[in-house]
């Protein structure tokens, strides 16, 4: 009788919403908008637009969540759904750590605009301390990568012959992996090496449209902030200093916006996470 109950509890486990679901579809819909995002040449595509298709994504998948017959079919899942509530535990901590190091960054370069419209004769060690936080978030950021990466592993690792859930999950796993670390490299201030996300950054500053490299932004804040290091803000040569100041006003605005849409993205992942805990409560 046992056996029976057991057995019949797994044909019911495996009765997936079917691909014409409205709320599976929107899934799918906004997996095809970040893998449209990945694939667009042009600098114009901002990071701030990936991560507003990516909050969707998780909202989507929060959604999706939601549905008796996909809780159902999670409650015949439990690896998977442990190794999600992992995944995106590890995904949230690195989305911690790059809203932690832009936030930073944009504090920093308020304290060097500040010295700089002052005059202000403390601007050399205002530099030298920029120059060591810069040195602290590129190993944070080392960190966030390999956080990203231990998901990449399991992403990877699945098989082809998916059912309609578990593709689901990888493909969102794959999308936010490939997000953050596009987003460690941007902090840091690094072009991707070979590898699985070298496809989403140009080896060049300015393409042939003369777009602007997401990477390069950050680079030319710094190198416009360095320049003037050794010189008070009273030998600073007036155009290095209105440049400093340029540059620092432009990628701070982004920098905010892309802050905003981390905020938003976290809260979207952790009401993901605390829905996969209810479904594991529930089974």
């Amino acid at each position: 009788m046992a056996s029976t109950s057991a057995k019949s509890f797994h044909i019911r486990s495996t009765s997936f919403p079917s691909k014409s679901h409205p709320n599976l579809a929107r899934v799918q819909e906004c997996l095809h908008l970040v893998k449209a995002w990945e694939a667009c040449p042009s600098r114009k595509a901002q990071l701030v637009t990936r991560l507003g298709h990516l909050k969707d994504l998780y909202a989507s998948v929060n959604a999706f969540l939601q549905l008796p017959l996909t809780q159902q079919a999670l409650c015949g899942k439990e690896s998977l759904v442990m190794e999600l509530m992992e995944d995106f535990l590890c995904l949230m901590d690195a989305c911690g750590l790059v809203k932690d190091s832009l936030q930073q960054t944009r504090e920093q370069h308020q304290s060097l605009r500040s010295m700089l419209r002052r005059g202000d004769s403390g601007l050399e060690a205002g530099i030298c301390a920029y120059q060591c936080s810069r040195k602290r978030m590129k190993k944070e950021m080392g960190k966030c990568l390999r956080l990203v990466s231990s998901v990449e592993k399991h992403a990877s690792s699945s098989g082809d012959n998916l059912d309609v859930v578990d593709q689901v999950f990888k493909d969102v796993r794959a999308a936010t992996v490939s997000t953050f670390s596009l987003l460690s490299l941007f902090i840091s201030g690094r072009k991707a090496t070979r590898s699985i996300f070298s496809r989403l950054l140009s080896s060049k500053i300015h393409d042939a449209e003369g777009d602007e490299d997401c990477v390069g932004e950050i680079e030319r804040a710094d190198l416009a902030i360095f320049r003037m290091q050794g010189l008070s803000s009273k030998t600073a040569r007036k155009e290095d200093a209105q440049e400093a100041q340029r540059e620092m006003q432009a990628l701070d605005l982004k920098l905010g916006e892309t802050e905003v849409e981390l905020e938003d993205l976290l809260r979207c992942m952790i009401q993901a996470k605390v829905s996969l805990l209810n479904i594991v409560t529930g089974c």
